[in-house]
């Protein structure tokens, strides 16, 4: 575990233990496979609910990063929001006792959710860019659960849309944040008519069910009104993902009281809507290592495999050294 993460554990752990119920905590936990049953069982067998929670911050306290946040979103997911404020100043970046990024398996939920919400897979060649998921995740975790914006925002080819996907694409954080799902839409460029589809096949999408049996929207408003009623009713607590925003007046089309993570050349975009507003830049290079990184996953070499004209290819590129 990261030093950071662990030093907030023992910095807040007499408030920690004072105040939650094991049982549930642990359920997460082991769903999430960072607490075994035999250590389950250690914890219930103390004698009251503050020696349970001890003995559970004990053994966390000897586990890695993955354990620390599956302890945080369990807190979260339980109705702990004051005792997990705590923690997220210290969340891993890193998600692996390895000290790797984990780039891993997705678990079925998580490919569900993508699935059904439209979001992209991942790019062929990908390299991790954890400091700046992690980022992203943070400024959502803001909103807490009410709604708002978080724009990320860069050049173009910074890798804006890659970034806001990999930021769902994690188990805990959708279970925790947004149980209710994600909900991808790819904006770009549109004229008013445009705009009319992306928000009429998005309500179609909202409503596969036809749990509200209505015609088509036949304009922005109409459309509007329609998206705030299906997100009020049916999607509580999901994400709205809107890829590449070019114009403020489109936004206003979304300004319906819903969480929204947004991805846009132009941070002024947001200037136009109402409730909490945070942004995340993305810079438009990347370091040398993500470089040679990028560089070996195209030629299928380990990257210290990587001839010396390695560098001299990158630094043309314009990576950032």
């Amino acid at each position: 575990m990261d030093a950071k993460a662990r030093n907030c554990l023992l910095q807040h752990r007499e408030a920690l233990q004072k105040d939650i119920k094991t049982p549930y905590i642990m359920d997460h936990m082991i769903s999430d496979g960072v607490l075994t049953v035999l250590e389950e069982e250690k914890v219930k067998n103390e004698p009251t609910q503050q020696q349970r929670a001890a003995t559970l911050i004990k053994i966390i306290l000897k586990k890695d990063n993955d354990c620390y946040k599956s302890f945080y979103y369990a807190l979260l997911q339980e109705g702990y929001k004051d005792l997990a404020a705590l923690l997220h100043s210290s969340l891993p970046v890193v998600s692996s006792s390895s000290g790797k990024d984990a780039v891993g398996e997705i678990t079925s939920f998580v490919r569900t959710v993508l699935c059904e919400g439209g979001v992209p897979q991942r790019p062929v060649v990908f390299v991790t860019r954890k400091k700046l998921v992690n980022a992203i995740q943070q400024k959502l975790f803001k909103l807490n659960g009410e709604p708002g914006w978080v724009t990320i925002y860069g050049m173009a080819g910074c890798g804006k849309s890659v970034l806001a996907a990999e930021t769902v694409r994690d188990h805990s954080f959708l279970k925790a944040c947004f149980p209710g799902g994600v909900h991808w839409v790819s904006v770009g460029k549109q004229d008013k008519s445009g705009l009319l589809m992306k928000l009429q096949n998005l309500c179609t999408r909202l409503d596969q069910d036809e749990s509200f049996p209505q015609r088509l929207p036949l304009n922005i408003e109409e459309a509007k009104d329609r998206l705030r009623f299906l997100m009020l009713r049916k999607h509580q607590s999901s994400l709205l993902i809107l890829d590449d925003i070019w114009h403020p007046w489109v936004l206003k089309a979304f300004d319906n009281q819903c969480q929204i993570l947004l991805t846009t050349r132009d941070k002024s975009v947001t200037d136009s809507v109402m409730g909490p507003k945070y942004v995340v830049p993305v810079e438009s290079g990347l370091g040398k290592e993500k470089g040679l990184e990028i560089l070996s996953l195209f030629v299928n070499m380990k990257k210290a495999d990587l001839p010396a004209q390695a560098h001299s290819i990158i630094k043309e590129c314009k990576v950032i050294f």
